[in-house]
């Protein structure tokens, strides 16, 4: 790996780190808006989830510019679509484990240790969070989304061959 290799390697970690902070705030923004109306109190479950989609928000942002080698050498629309598949999968799975990690360290002892209960609790955890970004179908989160592919398709990692 020459100097110009490394220079590569430095730009696209640079790149990344930035669209994954961009992504992060995104996505708790978008969140944040439908809870800044005039009047209404935002609960502590609904601060730290917010928390939370930020935190999965950035981390979804890195896993899917991290993954997106393995589509490197395909096309625009397959690099999209590998990109806003592996975001919106990794943001959700994110998301949903750090729900479980946050009720585990905010109740412990009101959590079941044993094998099917950590798998209940994971669940739930998932489904908690799905459910809180999801419903209502938000359209800027809809548009966050997609403009996360665009963007790791078109600036991503890519191969050309020769």
């Amino acid at each position: 790996m020459g100097d110009k290799g490394v220079l590569s390697v430095i730009v696209g970690l640079v790149l990344a780190l930035l669209f994954a902070a961009v992504m992060g705030a995104s996505s708790a923004a978008v969140l944040v808006a439908d809870y800044m109306h005039p009047g209404r109190v935002m609960s502590e479950q609904a601060r730290h989830t917010l928390g939370v989609c930020g935190i999965a928000g950035f981390s979804a942002a890195l896993t899917a510019w991290g993954l997106q080698g393995f589509a490197a050498e395909r096309g625009l629309f397959i690099r999209f679509v590998n990109a806003t598949l592996t975001y919106a999968l990794s943001f959700g799975a994110i998301g949903g484990l750090l729900v479980v990690a946050n009720n585990f360290i905010s109740y412990p002892n009101g959590n079941d240790f044993s094998l099917g209960g950590l798998y209940v609790t994971s669940v739930g955890g998932f489904y908690t969070f799905a459910l809180f970004v999801a419903v209502p179908l938000r359209l800027a989160l809809l548009g966050l989304l997609v403009a996360a592919g665009l963007v790791i398709a078109l600036v991503g990692p890519q191969r050309r061959s020769a």
